[in-house]
C-alpha cells in the first residue's frame, strides 16, 4: 500500500480507496495510486473518495487525467461518491460531466444534487 489508500480488485473492478487528505502534499503518493490502478485494471476502475477528509483541485485535476488515460486504454474511470456535499462539488466543478460519479461498487449513478 502506498499511503493514502489502497487498491483492491472486486469482481472485473479495480477499487482504489482513498482516506486521508487528497492535498498539495499527498499528490505525488495520489499519482502512484492512480498510475498502480490503470496499469493494473483489466475492467472499471473505481476511485471511492469516501474515505478522504479534504479533495482539493489538484487532486481532482490527478483524477481526471487518470481518466483520461484510463480511457486511451479503452477503460472507464469512474468515481465513488455517496456525500452529498462532496457530490454537489463534483457537479460545481463540472467533474461530474467528464467522469461517471457513482454511489456504490455496482456502478448505480448518483443522484444529481440539483435535483
Amino acid at each position: 500500500m502506498i499511503g493514502l489508500g489502497r487498491i483492491r480488485h472486486v469482481g472485473d473492478a479495480t477499487v482504489l480507496e482513498l482516506d486521508g487528505d487528497a492535498d498539495l502534499a499527498a499528490l505525488p503518493a495520489l499519482s502512484q495510486l492512480l498510475a498502480k490502478a490503470v496499469s493494473s485494471a483489466s475492467g472499471p476502475i473505481v476511485v471511492d473518495v469516501d474515505g478522504l477528509a479534504l479533495l482539493d483541485d489538484a487532486a481532482l485535476g490527478l483524477i481526471l487525467g487518470a481518466a483520461a488515460t484510463a480511457r486511451r486504454q479503452g477503460l472507464e474511470l469512474r468515481l465513488l461518491c455517496t456525500g452529498e456535499r462532496r457530490r454537489a462539488r463534483l457537479a460545481d466543478t463540472r467533474v461530474d460531466r467528464i467522469v461517471d460519479v457513482v454511489d456504490n461498487l455496482g456502478g448505480q449513478a448518483a443522484p444529481d444534487p440539483a435535483d
